[in-house]
């Protein structure tokens, strides 16, 4: 018994394409929960300040924190690791991202690591769908034509 390979390459095509894309909805709907628990963030300027003198950092220099007011015209503030602090595009006025439902909580970027992470994959998985399937097409018409 001889396997054609117009059929066999289909059939691995077809295999693929229904991975990629039930994937993508399985990695979809983890993308929903996550921005659902994540809850929404409001977007307001920040400022980065010398912090108090910590200890822990070497010859007990200061360190600095981002202070930022909410909506409510409450004033937070929260320590900025020097990570975060090169990574700034605008370190003397940030944006700064606070959750709606626990002010106290600020990040610089809109979304978080892990929606950019499943976000990424969705695509990537919905791209291998994509493209399984065209080449599936394709390979039917070629099939047809040989």
């Amino acid at each position: 018994m001889s396997v054609d390979t117009h059929d066999l390459l289909g059939l691995v095509f077809e295999v693929f394409t229904w991975i990629g894309f039930g994937c993508a909805v399985v990695v979809l709907l983890a993308m929903l929960i996550a921005r659902a628990a994540d809850g929404s963030w409001v977007e307001t300027h920040g400022v980065i300040v010398d912090g108090p003198v910590d200890p822990e950092r070497p010859e007990g220099t200061a360190g600095r924190e981002v202070r930022w007011m909410t909506e409510a015209a409450e004033l937070y503030s929260r320590p900025v690791s020097d990570a975060e602090f090169d990574a700034l595009r605008d370190p003397e006025e940030p944006n700064v991202f606070y959750a709606r439902r626990e002010p106290s909580r600020a990040r610089f970027t809109r979304s978080a690591d892990h929606a950019k992470a499943l976000r990424l994959l969705f695509w990537v998985s919905f791209g291998i769908g994509v493209a399984c399937s065209v080449a599936s097409i394709v390979l039917l018409f070629v099939a047809d034509a040989a």
